[in-house]
Protein backbone atom coordinates (compact mmCIF):
# COMPACT_ATOMS: atom_id res chain seq x y z
CA UNK A 1 0.00 0.00 0.00
CA UNK A 2 1.42 3.62 -0.61
CA UNK A 3 2.35 5.40 2.13
CA UNK A 4 1.58 8.90 2.32
CA UNK A 5 2.89 11.70 -0.04
CA UNK A 6 6.51 13.49 0.80
CA UNK A 7 6.31 17.03 1.86
CA UNK A 8 8.13 18.14 -1.72
CA UNK A 9 5.46 15.98 -3.48
CA UNK A 10 2.61 18.22 -1.79
CA UNK A 11 4.55 21.45 -2.22
CA UNK A 12 5.31 20.37 -5.62
CA UNK A 13 1.30 19.69 -6.20
CA UNK A 14 0.84 23.18 -4.93
CA UNK A 15 3.36 24.92 -7.01
CA UNK A 16 1.82 23.47 -10.37
CA UNK A 17 -1.36 23.85 -9.42
CA UNK A 18 -0.96 28.19 -9.11
CA UNK A 19 0.87 28.20 -12.19
CA UNK A 20 -1.22 26.47 -14.55
CA UNK A 21 -4.53 28.49 -12.71
CA UNK A 22 -2.37 31.47 -13.26
CA UNK A 23 -0.02 31.38 -16.41
CA UNK A 24 -1.86 28.31 -18.64
CA UNK A 25 -3.07 30.01 -21.49
CA UNK A 26 -7.04 29.37 -22.61
CA UNK A 27 -6.66 27.46 -25.23
CA UNK A 28 -5.23 24.85 -23.06
CA UNK A 29 -8.49 23.09 -22.67
CA UNK A 30 -7.10 19.98 -22.76
CA UNK A 31 -3.68 20.06 -21.50
CA UNK A 32 -4.55 21.74 -18.07
CA UNK A 33 -4.82 21.41 -14.43
CA UNK A 34 -7.49 18.71 -14.88
CA UNK A 35 -5.20 16.43 -17.10
CA UNK A 36 -2.47 16.98 -14.91
CA UNK A 37 -4.18 15.68 -11.96
CA UNK A 38 -5.48 12.69 -13.83
CA UNK A 39 -1.55 11.67 -14.80
CA UNK A 40 -0.99 11.78 -10.89
CA UNK A 41 -3.63 9.49 -10.04
CA UNK A 42 -2.33 7.31 -13.18
CA UNK A 43 1.04 7.30 -11.58
CA UNK A 44 -0.79 6.52 -7.84
CA UNK A 45 -2.42 3.76 -8.93
CA UNK A 46 0.20 2.60 -11.76
CA UNK A 47 3.16 2.86 -8.81
CA UNK A 48 1.22 0.77 -6.52
CA UNK A 49 0.03 -1.80 -9.17
CA UNK A 50 4.04 -1.67 -10.59
CA UNK A 51 5.40 -1.89 -6.38
CA UNK A 52 7.30 1.59 -7.18
CA UNK A 53 9.38 2.35 -3.85
CA UNK A 54 8.17 5.27 -2.11
CA UNK A 55 11.47 6.97 -3.28
CA UNK A 56 10.65 6.11 -6.83
CA UNK A 57 7.01 6.85 -6.50
CA UNK A 58 8.15 10.43 -5.62
CA UNK A 59 10.37 10.86 -8.39
CA UNK A 60 7.56 10.09 -10.95
CA UNK A 61 4.96 12.23 -9.11
CA UNK A 62 7.23 14.94 -9.37
CA UNK A 63 7.36 14.24 -12.92
CA UNK A 64 3.47 13.49 -13.48
CA UNK A 65 3.16 17.12 -11.82
CA UNK A 66 5.67 18.67 -13.31
CA UNK A 67 5.14 16.76 -17.26
CA UNK A 68 2.73 19.71 -19.02
CA UNK A 69 3.87 23.10 -17.32
CA UNK A 70 5.65 23.52 -20.49
CA UNK A 71 1.91 24.43 -21.81
CA UNK A 72 2.40 27.56 -19.80
CA UNK A 73 5.23 28.95 -22.38
CA UNK A 74 4.41 26.91 -25.85
CA UNK A 75 2.65 24.33 -27.26
CA UNK A 76 5.09 22.43 -29.30
CA UNK A 77 8.21 21.15 -27.74
CA UNK A 78 6.30 22.29 -24.01
CA UNK A 79 8.19 18.93 -22.48
CA UNK A 80 11.61 20.48 -22.90
CA UNK A 81 10.25 24.06 -20.95
CA UNK A 82 8.73 21.67 -18.29
CA UNK A 83 12.12 20.23 -17.57
CA UNK A 84 13.49 23.82 -17.35
CA UNK A 85 10.64 24.87 -14.82
CA UNK A 86 10.81 21.78 -12.52
CA UNK A 87 14.51 22.24 -12.72
CA UNK A 88 14.78 25.66 -11.69
CA UNK A 89 12.27 24.31 -8.88
CA UNK A 90 13.85 21.61 -7.22
CA UNK A 91 16.95 22.87 -7.26
CA UNK A 92 15.89 26.14 -5.22
CA UNK A 93 14.19 23.03 -2.82
CA UNK A 94 17.83 21.81 -3.05
CA UNK A 95 16.31 18.07 -4.46
CA UNK A 96 19.24 15.78 -4.76
CA UNK A 97 20.78 16.14 -8.38
CA UNK A 98 20.73 12.28 -9.46
CA UNK A 99 16.54 12.02 -8.30
CA UNK A 100 16.22 15.59 -10.39
CA UNK A 101 17.44 14.16 -13.42
CA UNK A 102 15.14 11.04 -13.11
CA UNK A 103 12.29 13.49 -12.98
CA UNK A 104 13.67 15.10 -16.15
CA UNK A 105 14.14 12.05 -17.83
CA UNK A 106 10.66 11.10 -17.46
CA UNK A 107 9.20 14.16 -18.51
CA UNK A 108 11.40 13.74 -21.50
CA UNK A 109 10.02 10.15 -22.34
CA UNK A 110 6.31 12.22 -22.97
CA UNK A 111 7.49 13.60 -25.73
CA UNK A 112 5.56 12.16 -28.33
CA UNK A 113 6.32 9.48 -29.90
CA UNK A 114 6.82 7.96 -26.32
CA UNK A 115 10.53 6.58 -25.52
CA UNK A 116 10.59 5.61 -22.59
CA UNK A 117 14.34 4.40 -21.41
CA UNK A 118 13.31 2.90 -17.81
CA UNK A 119 10.79 1.41 -15.42
CA UNK A 120 10.29 4.74 -14.13
CA UNK A 121 9.22 6.41 -17.59
CA UNK A 122 7.09 3.50 -18.84
CA UNK A 123 5.05 4.52 -15.39
CA UNK A 124 4.60 8.40 -16.54
CA UNK A 125 4.21 7.46 -19.96
CA UNK A 126 1.49 4.59 -19.55
CA UNK A 127 -0.04 7.67 -17.14
CA UNK A 128 -0.04 10.39 -19.29
CA UNK A 129 -2.22 8.30 -21.54
CA UNK A 130 -4.43 7.15 -18.99
CA UNK A 131 -6.97 9.00 -20.05
CA UNK A 132 -7.23 6.55 -22.84
CA UNK A 133 -8.21 3.91 -20.48
CA UNK A 134 -11.44 5.88 -18.79
CA UNK A 135 -15.16 6.25 -18.76
CA UNK A 136 -14.91 9.93 -19.78
CA UNK A 137 -12.53 8.98 -22.74
CA UNK A 138 -15.24 10.63 -25.41
CA UNK A 139 -15.32 13.63 -23.61
CA UNK A 140 -11.74 13.98 -23.34
CA UNK A 141 -10.95 13.49 -27.30
CA UNK A 142 -13.85 16.28 -28.03
CA UNK A 143 -11.40 19.13 -25.50
CA UNK A 144 -8.04 17.79 -27.20
CA UNK A 145 -9.83 18.49 -30.83
CA UNK A 146 -10.70 21.54 -29.64
CA UNK A 147 -7.21 22.50 -28.51
CA UNK A 148 -5.57 21.36 -31.47
CA UNK A 149 -7.89 23.65 -33.51
CA UNK A 150 -7.55 26.48 -31.23
CA UNK A 151 -3.57 25.99 -30.83
CA UNK A 152 -2.18 24.59 -34.41
CA UNK A 153 -5.11 25.22 -36.41
CA UNK A 154 -5.76 21.65 -36.96
CA UNK A 155 -9.38 21.46 -38.30
CA UNK A 156 -10.87 17.85 -38.63
CA UNK A 157 -14.40 16.67 -40.37
CA UNK A 158 -15.95 13.88 -37.41
CA UNK A 159 -15.36 11.44 -39.86
CA UNK A 160 -11.67 12.28 -40.13
CA UNK A 161 -11.26 12.81 -36.12
CA UNK A 162 -12.96 9.45 -35.61
CA UNK A 163 -10.28 8.10 -38.13
CA UNK A 164 -6.96 9.69 -36.49
CA UNK A 165 -8.67 8.05 -33.26
CA UNK A 166 -9.01 4.63 -34.12
CA UNK A 167 -5.67 4.43 -35.60
CA UNK A 168 -3.79 6.18 -32.90
CA UNK A 169 -5.84 3.64 -29.83
CA UNK A 170 -4.61 0.63 -32.27
CA UNK A 171 -1.08 1.33 -32.41
CA UNK A 172 -1.08 3.05 -29.09
CA UNK A 173 0.53 0.52 -26.15
CA UNK A 174 0.83 0.69 -22.82
CA UNK A 175 4.44 -0.28 -21.34
CA UNK A 176 4.04 -1.12 -18.04
CA UNK A 177 2.78 -4.66 -16.96
CA UNK A 178 -0.38 -2.94 -15.31
CA UNK A 179 -0.62 -1.15 -18.70
CA UNK A 180 -0.56 -3.90 -20.65
CA UNK A 181 -3.29 -5.88 -18.97
CA UNK A 182 -5.26 -3.29 -17.32
CA UNK A 183 -5.23 -0.21 -18.79
CA UNK A 184 -5.48 -1.77 -21.76
CA UNK A 185 -8.46 -3.88 -20.91
CA UNK A 186 -10.11 -0.67 -20.42
CA UNK A 187 -8.97 1.06 -23.32
CA UNK A 188 -10.59 -1.40 -25.14
CA UNK A 189 -13.91 -1.04 -23.76
CA UNK A 190 -13.57 3.18 -23.81
CA UNK A 191 -11.78 3.61 -26.34
CA UNK A 192 -12.45 1.12 -28.85
CA UNK A 193 -15.56 0.38 -28.16
CA UNK A 194 -15.01 -3.53 -27.82
CA UNK A 195 -14.80 -6.27 -24.47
Amino acid sequence: MIQRLSRITRAVGRHVGQLLIHDLPADRIFHNLHHTIDVVQGVLEIGEAEGLSQKDLEIVLLAAWFHDTGHTKVYAGHEAESCVIAREYLERKAYPAEDLEKVLGCIRATKMPQSPKNHLEEVLCDADMYHLSHPTYEQSQVLLREEWWLTLGHERTDQEWEQENDLFLLEHSYFTHYGKKELQRRKDIYGLGVG
